[in-house]
């Protein structure tokens, strides 16, 4: 996810199938500077010593469960578990407002982040296989040999 994206971990997902789910109380902008450094030395000391940048606070995966998570990875605590396909997802793209997701049921959907699903995009006779997001449109790749290009 872009650096700029934050999500609201008070609503994560506690009942995930996943033990290490859990939401987190919110810090004070007082404590940033030992969030920050509690953060680099969950990295380990590769990125404690302030020379090699933090790698992104949030994370994106999707799997052939047909989920697409969320995840900490200071923590490595998954924070939203998105569901909505109905096959493996193969292709992820996401911005701050949106995340885009293909699958192999052959459907594109847009989430956003923090609420959920918003919609669905069809037309490929095959599994999606690749997204690539701008500010107004997707343009979807599949195993039909079509690209596709949807406005938002």
């Amino acid at each position: 996810m872009p650096s700029e994206f934050d999500f609201d971990e008070s609503g994560a997902d506690e009942h995930d199938g996943s033990s290490s789910t859990a939401s987190l109380p919110s810090q004070p902008a007082a404590n940033q500077d030992v969030m920050d450094v509690s953060r680099s030395e969950s990295f380990g000391p590769g990125f404690s010593g302030g020379d090699r940048p933090l790698p992104p606070r949030y994370m994106l995966t999707s799997a052939l469960d047909s989920t697409i998570r969320l995840w900490d990875t200071a923590t490595g605590r998954c924070l939203h578990t998105y569901f909505g396909h109905l096959e493996g997802v193969w292709a992820l793209a996401a911005d701050t407002l949106r995340i885009v997701s293909g699958a192999e049921d052959r459907m594109v959907k847009v989430w956003d982040p923090k609420k959920g699903y918003e919609r669905t995009f069809t037309g490929h006779a095959g599994p999606v296989t690749c997204i690539g997001l701008s500010d107004s449109k997707i343009c979807t790749g599949s195993e039909d040999c079509e690209v596709r290009m949807y406005s938002f």
